[in-house]
């Protein structure tokens, strides 16, 4: 699974799509005045962080809405901001179980795909649309639908 790098770009820019979560929260520790502006946000304000927002930001992803795990390559990351992209959330706070995920992730897509074709159903929406009222990212319309199909694998 480690020596997989473009599976690792393809999974990093599905999370950079659709993130497990659409925002983080957090509570300011001090207060902050917005640079050019009269707002003042006070210690101890509870403030949400959109990485929707962050993700599909065209300044730093271009063309955002395309899927393009291209961005991934290690000179893309290392040309851009890591603040930038938090599917796991970041610092102190961050998700203690990233690299099991991750890991899961890979193995059950390599597992899954070294048997079946996946291909979306005729039920899913394409482009998917998030669910602006979840609290996960999920999608609108009920689910996403996928038809799988074994596929037939000789060894010589």
């Amino acid at each position: 699974i480690l020596s997989l790098p473009y599976l690792d770009m393809v999974v990093s820019e599905t999370l950079r799509m659709y993130p497990p979560l659409p925002f983080l929260d957090r509570t300011t520790m001090e207060t902050y005045k917005v640079p050019n502006s009269d707002l003042v946000i006070e210690k101890d304000t509870p403030i949400f962080i959109s990485m929707i927002g962050m993700h599909y930001d065209p300044e730093h992803f271009p063309d955002p809405h395309k899927f393009d795990p291209e961005r991934f390559t290690e000179e893309n990351k290392r040309n851009r901001p890591s603040c930038l992209y938090l599917p796991f959330g970041e610092g102190p706070h961050a998700c203690i179980g990233t690299r099991m995920g991750l890991l899961q992730s890979k193995l059950g897509i390599c597992t899954v795909l070294s048997k079946y074709e996946v291909t979306p159903s005729e039920k899913t929406l394409i482009p998917m649309i998030i669910d602006p009222k979840g609290t996960m990212t999920s999608p609108m319309g009920g689910g996403l639908y996928l038809n799988i199909r074994k596929v037939n694998t000789y060894a010589n």
